[in-house]
């Protein structure tokens, strides 16, 4: 592999490794806010819906954080 070629895999690497770390912290904003604020969406419209939300919203912080925590152990090649 050339010199410029490394230099393009450690770059790759290191945005992928950053993208990686910003998909956790949204994901994780993302878990804590939706955990935080149920009881004023439960005040506002009925229950179920509410209910509806809360799981709909954990199913996609849980995705956020297994993709980032996914391209931080990822090996580039």
């Amino acid at each position: 592999m050339s010199r410029r070629e490394e230099k393009k895999a450690t770059g790759l690497m290191i945005a992928e490794k950053f993208f990686g770390l910003v998909m956790l912290v949204i994901g994780a904003l993302t878990f804590y806010y939706t955990s935080s604020s149920l009881n004023e969406i439960v005040t506002d419209i009925s229950p179920k819906i509410a209910l509806f939300i809360q799981v709909f919203m954990y199913a996609i912080s849980i995705g956020l954080i297994g993709l980032g925590i996914f391209l931080i152990l990822a090996k580039t090649s």
